[in-house]
């Protein structure tokens, strides 16, 4: 009777130490262009495609100092290829951007016509969606880590 009592304590606490735990972050580092890097002739809409972006996540641009620069854009300036209020420029050939906002991020190469040659993108960036957190439940729910506690307990009962 004793290891199975033993059992029950592992199971709650177990259970109970999950539903506390906090949401993992899922940032990441995201290389524009992947192997290919950031440069000209290149399908930076399958790129987008191929990618989920969330808040959080970092585009790393690759390229050689010089030859391109990032210019992050407002909507109206990324379709004229202006970089008249542009929001930002990088031109260190390893440009590190944090999308620290959800919505639309717009990028293009300002050098010379690059950006009219195809070298831009736009990417939706989502907003971190939290996989757990506890709050102590209102009583009127029976939600949360009690009622998971309760359910375990009620499973265990019947083991006896």
């Amino acid at each position: 009777m004793a290891s199975k009592q033993v059992l029950v304590v592992i199971v709650v606490v177990t259970v109970a130490t999950i539903l506390a735990a906090p949401a993992p972050v899922l940032a990441a580092d995201l290389l524009v262009g992947d192997s290919e890097g950031w440069r000209l002739n290149f399908d930076y809409d399958d790129w987008v495609e191929d990618n989920d972006f969330i808040v959080g996540d970092t585009l790393v641009f690759k390229y050689a100092m010089g030859q391109h620069s990032v210019v992050q854009a407002t909507a109206a300036s990324y379709e004229a290829c202006s970089q008249a209020n542009s929001l930002g420029v990088w031109t260190s050939g390893d440009d590190r951007v944090v999308l620290n906002t959800s919505g639309i991020w717009w990028f293009f190469c300002g050098v010379g016509d690059h950006c009219q040659q195809g070298m831009k993108f736009k990417v939706t960036v989502l907003p971190v969606v939290k996989l757990s957190s506890w709050s102590p439940p209102a009583r009127a729910q029976g939600g949360g880590v009690a009622a998971a506690l309760a359910g375990v307990a009620a499973v265990v009962t019947l083991l006896f």
